[in-house]
């Protein structure tokens, strides 16, 4: 008999203990959710795209609703950070972090599909900086890649393979870099979108000693600029993918010139 009512006691706690929790999960759900179905987590996405489109009016007022309308959510959290960066006048850092992702990720799908569709760079005989056949028809499918998509620049980093010494060099490749930011210009891409550099001989692509593999770093490459979202320029911008050795030369070492040149 002690053995029974003992069980009967035990039922009846595990019976108000689960509906205690299922009166509580429901009202947990219920603060997700407002009166017009509509979650706390979209309302937050669109105060964020809201402020990413510059309307920070707009963005505010659906903040400021995530929060009083569902004030113990996770949502509610951001978007308190949210308008305290926004008071602040600075980007909220969660949404900031997210969109340098994305452009990063847009930048490298831009540079591939240039690469596949246009081919990104083109090549010259040893000492030279003439433009041949080939290289006319490679810079005009990129000049027509590019006038494509107005939201993109360029910059042209010229290269030698060490033809001379070191001054010669980063002048050839000088010469390099401008006679194709000449050519695409010709081709009808607006000159404004386009920076050039010379990286001299080093920014090799191979290291080896025979001329034929030397050939490979007599080159002129078409660098697509960092991509931002919402169309802003990437006129003046770093870009990104260049080679270490490129990325490590001094200004002091870049030769002068009355050109537009990225240093």
């Amino acid at each position: 008999m002690l053995k029974l009512r003992t069980s009967f006691f035990v039922a009846g706690v595990v019976c108000c203990v689960m509906g205690l929790m299922s009166v509580l999960s429901v009202r947990v759900g219920a603060q997700d959710i407002d009166d017009d179905g509509i979650t706390a987590g979209e309302l937050l996405e669109d105060g964020l795209d809201a402020l990413s489109d510059h309307a920070d009016q707009s963005g505010r007022r659906l903040l400021e609703r995530v929060v009083s309308e569902f004030p113990s959510t996770a949502a509610a959290l951001r978007a308190k950070r949210a308008l305290v960066a926004l008071d602040r006048g600075e980007p909220d850092p969660e949404y900031s972090a997210q969109l340098k992702a994305d452009e990063a990720e847009k930048t490298t799908e831009y540079r591939h599909a240039f690469l596949v569709d246009a081919g990104d760079r083109v090549f010259f005989a040893e000492n030279s900086a003439a433009i041949g056949g080939r290289a006319r028809s490679i810079i005009e499918q990129q000049a027509r890649w590019l006038k494509a998509r107005p939201d993109l620049s360029v910059m042209v980093i010229g290269r030698a393979d060490g033809e001379g010494d070191w001054k010669a060099a980063r002048e050839l490749s000088l010469l390099r870099a401008q006679a194709v930011r000449d050519r695409l210009v010709s081709a009808g891409l607006a000159q404004n979108r386009i920076e050039i550099k010379a990286a001299g001989d080093q920014d090799r692509i191979a290291t080896c000693g025979s001329s034929m593999c030397e050939a490979q770093n007599r080159n002129a490459e078409v660098l697509l600029n960092y991509w931002h979202a919402y169309g802003d320029s990437q006129r003046g911008t770093q870009p990104l993918g260049l080679s270490k050795p490129t990325a490590g030369i001094s200004n002091s070492q870049l030769p002068d010139s009355s050109d537009q040149i990225s240093q």
